[in-house]
């Protein structure tokens, strides 16, 4: 007899509310519906008090095929912006600095968060790593994993926002990103998903970090600069990795206490308000005077995750790569550098 898991009924819950999210936010004409939409249900029925849930085991494969959508946009015509790439790249580390300068005083002395959960508050790295070492410093970890979770949402939230007033961009309902499967010969179909679980699989057996996106990325990168592939995962497949990933970040709201996640929340938003107009100046700068496209570089620096980040300029037809490079770039120096830097702090 088979036994079901025992979280089975609050997963199929949690996946008709994503559902109903993406729907809904597509019938509204809702910038990215299916990542937003289940964001938005997932998060408000989390708070709400309903028992939702995400597995690693459905995220993981959905990371998979997002890593072999970064990695097919690596090109031979890139190589010939390593140059460019290389002058954007070197201000991270000057934009981490400022930031933490900016978010430390804010969180600690305006908000009155103690110094460990301020100073993690304040790290733009994963959420998985920055709870790991805020809770080894003796931070409030049910206020770090809110605060983390919201600037999340408020930057997946307000950035689209931003595309469609200042920039222009339209993001129209139903929008693709990517060719339909059917569209897709089979050969390369087969090798997409050979970099989506392969890649996967050799990254873990070498203990790589982050191995369901590296991994496929990698794999998918060689194929993809050596003219095995020059297809992204299908857009079907796509829809579900946005829904996938909106609902696992709605919810990181479940089981908090609703007074808590208020003030947790509002200096999440005020704080990620201040970092978007600095990396707003610094996109503005690097673009300017590095002659990058100003859309590469403002998803390039803003303060979102990796996957969310990379995902939406895949939707709006920003280069991928450059994005999603600068990203692991950052979240390598905070994982590896906020350490260190506390101990001085």
């Amino acid at each position: 007899m088979i036994k079901l898991p025992q979280k089975l009924p609050s997963l199929l819950l949690t996946l008709l509310i994503g559902i109903v999210g993406g729907i809904s936010a597509e019938q509204l004409a809702v910038p990215l519906p299916w990542l937003l939409g289940p964001l938005a249900t997932t998060a408000i029925a989390s708070v709400a008090g309903l028992r939702t849930s995400s597995s690693k085991h459905v995220l993981a494969p959905a990371r998979t095929f997002l890593g072999v959508a970064i990695g097919a946009s690596f090109t031979p015509a890139l190589l010939g912006r390593i140059d460019e790439m290389a002058f954007s790249l070197a201000f991270i580390p000057v934009y981490l600095a400022v930031l933490a300068l900016i978010g430390f005083p804010f969180f600690h002395r305006i908000c009155k968060f103690d110094k460990p959960t301020a100073y993690y508050s304040t790290m733009p790295g994963g959420l998985p790593d920055m709870i790991a070492f805020g809770a080894a410093a003796g931070a409030d970890v049910r206020i770090l994993s809110i605060v983390q979770a919201t600037r999340a949402f408020a930057v997946v939230v307000i950035l689209p926002l931003f595309l469609s007033l200042a920039l222009g961009i339209e993001f129209s309902r139903g929008q693709s990103v990517g060719s339909h499967w059917a569209d897709i010969p089979l050969q390369e179909e087969f090798l997409i998903l050979t970099c989506a679980f392969g890649g996967w699989l050799i990254a873990a057996k070498l203990r790589v970090k982050g191995a369901t996106i590296i991994g496929p990325m990698l794999t998918a990168a060689v194929m993809s600069m050596t003219g095995l592939i020059s297809h992204r995962p299908p857009v079907e497949i796509m829809i579900i990795a946005q829904l996938v990933v909106g609902i696992s970040i709605g919810c990181r709201y479940a089981g908090a206490d609703r007074r808590i996640i208020m003030i947790a929340a509002a200096a999440a938003v005020g704080f990620c308000m201040l970092i978007f107009m600095l990396a707003a100046a610094f996109a503005g700068v690097i673009s300017i005077f590095g002659d990058i496209d100003f859309l590469d570089t403002i998803l390039a620096y803003a303060p979102g995750g990796q996957a969310e980040m990379t995902l939406l300029a895949i939707i709006v037809g920003a280069d991928a790569a450059f994005v999603s490079l600068h990203h692991v770039c950052r979240v390598f120096i905070v994982v590896i550098g906020a350490p260190i830097a506390q101990r001085y702090l």
